[in-house]
């Protein structure tokens, strides 16, 4: 594959400087033997390697950290961090490398027995970019699973504002939403895309630019629509982060095996594109080649009010997904196993799940249906998307805290649904706006009574929605304890959780014609304080004669 060009042309006499610093060092620590697939085993040997084009780095030869890492012989490092480690580095580990094609490519082993994590680093000459792949054997403790980059803030600028936390001096919740005197927000969580979408993410500068390359996500959690932690400037260092695991909102388990590749590509400040890394295949233990994988192609159906459809596979040995366009789609690059299928219409997965077996070399079909719920013919507020766009402070909810000064006032003595979505908050607090009062009009009651249905994007601590109007007092039945992901949610700027549609069935005796006021509120057998009280986010609301 031909390479991007990543830097501007450099005189050779630093180059060459560099290139002979570390040699020698490599000398010293026995890195003599640069034969084609030459094995080097000596876990108390340090790592180097220079591209030759830009780019140098070192492995510690005792715990696997990389210790240093440079471009154009600037040292990025942040002061007292490592250039690169999994989760917080491991205490110690089995290093090893192993070199290529007489010293031109190299792959690094970091085994860490304790953990039953292998990390591993690939680099070769004349490409500006660190490729990595981790394999997981067991469950991790912590539950997590990622690599961060911690760089030098002074030289990479261009990080994420509401991600930017350095000269933040209040806390707002926890150790990682902070506030400055004007009641800005600014969190790590605050840097994120939804896998579906994601892009080689990280920071720039003058001459310097680090980036993560996601390449393959799909031994990663949570589905096409989860997003977690990418970028925070804290001040002391930029992370940089690639997660793989974590339990924030998270609605899978751990998958087990050999995640990745990803990689750290270094530049001249802008990010670079997203590319290929099938190559590495040939040299990363573990790693099926296009040949080893399948693929998956077919049709999907339905109503779906023109969302963007997604068909997603979901199973222990991977995640994948494609999009629909013009009713069919293709999925490659699929591991063999067997699959769920889900089709998505925007976020929301409508219609029957199927189960879906996919062999190497093969190409298996599959046919797909489902429409979005109907909408409410006496009111709705917002789409059945699976989202709560459209709602008050919905635009905002991904890179502030509720609390921001920034945000629309959560809580009002009533709404209207004349008034529309956008008027009403995308999200019900026990302790800050329940029970909200919602007014609409009836022409006259259907005989039968109404339905109303809420549906749910996401809760937290137990939260769900129950209603009274008039007479009528929705009962205990109706409001099921939702699934508990044991974290916050709407706080750490993410909606994405369980979807869940709430029914309640009112009687005609509740009702009148003309206007009638719902209240809405938040259940759950627990409590807590503002923003961090049992809550709920909405997708939609609906009512319908019964």
């Amino acid at each position: 594959m031909s390479l991007p060009a990543h830097r501007r042309p450099a005189s050779r006499k630093p180059r060459k400087a560099l290139a002979a610093g570390l040699a020698s060092v490599a000398v010293l620590v026995g890195a003599g033997l640069l034969g084609v697939g030459q094995p080097w085993a000596n876990a108390a040997a340090n790592v180097s390697f220079d591209t030759g084009t830009g780019m140098a780095f070192t492995i510690n030869g005792t715990n696997g950290n990389m210790t240093s890492l440079k471009h154009d012989g600037t040292e990025l490092t942040a002061s007292g961090f490592a250039a690169g480690q999994f989760e917080s580095g491991f205490s110690t580990a089995t290093v090893t490398s192993k070199t290529f094609n007489n010293g031109s490519s190299i792959l690094v082993s970091v085994a860490s027995a304790s953990t039953g994590v292998t990390q591993y680093y690939f680099a070769r000459k004349n490409d500006n970019t660190v490729y990595m792949a981790t394999n997981i054997s067991k469950a991790l403790n912590p539950g997590e699973a990622r690599f961060i980059a911690r760089l030098k803030p002074s030289l990479l600028t261009t990080s994420p504002t509401a991600a930017k936390t350095g000269g933040f001096g209040t806390t707002v919740e926890g150790s990682d939403v902070f506030a400055d005197g004007s009641g800005r927000t600014a969190s790590k969580f605050y840097s994120s895309q939804r896998l579906i979408a994601q892009k080689p993410f990280g920071a720039g500068g003058s001459g310097h630019g680090a980036f993560i390359l996601p390449a393959y996500t799909d031994m990663t959690s949570g589905g096409p629509f989860f997003r977690d932690i990418e970028v925070n400037d804290t001040g002391s260092a930029v992370n940089i982060t690639h997660y793989m695991y974590s339990g924030h909102q998270q609605t899978e388990a751990l998958r087990l095996g050999l995640h990745g590749p990803y990689a750290l590509a270094l530049t001249d400040g802008a990010a670079p594109t997203a590319r290929s890394m099938d190559f590495l295949a040939a040299f990363i233990p573990g790693m099926l080649s296009n040949a080893q994988r399948g693929g998956v192609s077919g049709t999907a159906s339905g109503t779906w009010n023109g969302l963007p459809a997604t068909v997603a596979l979901a199973g222990t040995n991977g995640q994948y997904w494609g999009q629909v366009k013009s009713g069919k789609f293709v999925i490659g690059h699929v591991k063999p196993g067997t699959y769920t299928a889900t089709l998505y219409a925007g976020e929301l997965a409508v219609g029957a799940t199927k189960s879906i077996t996919v062999s190497a070399g093969a190409t298996t079909a599959l046919a797909m249906t489902g429409s979005v719920p109907a909408a409410g013919t006496l009111f709705q507020l917002g789409t059945f998307d699976g989202t709560p766009a459209g709602f008050l402070n919905a635009d905002k909810i991904e890179t502030m805290h509720p609390s921001d000064s920034r945000m629309s006032a959560w809580k009002s003595s009533s709404y209207s649904v004349g008034g529309g979505a956008a008027k009403f908050p995308m999200a019900a607090f026990k302790s800050v706006n329940s029970p909200a009062a919602l007014s609409f009009n009836l022409a006259s009651v259907p005989a039968g009574g109404v339905k109303l249905r809420i549906a749910t994007t996401s809760s937290f601590a137990g939260g769900r929605p129950a209603v009274a109007i008039g007479s009528f007092t929705s009962p205990a039945s109706a409001s099921p304890a939702p699934a508990n992901l044991n974290s916050r949610n709407v706080t750490r700027g993410t909606w994405r959780g369980i979807n869940t549609t709430y029914t309640f069935t009112i009687p005609a005796s509740a009702l009148k014609a003309g206007s009638n006021t719902l209240s809405i509120s938040v259940v759950s057998g627990s409590s807590g304080e503002t923003f961090l009280s049992p809550n709920f986010i909405f997708d939609a609301l609906a009512l319908d004669p019964a």
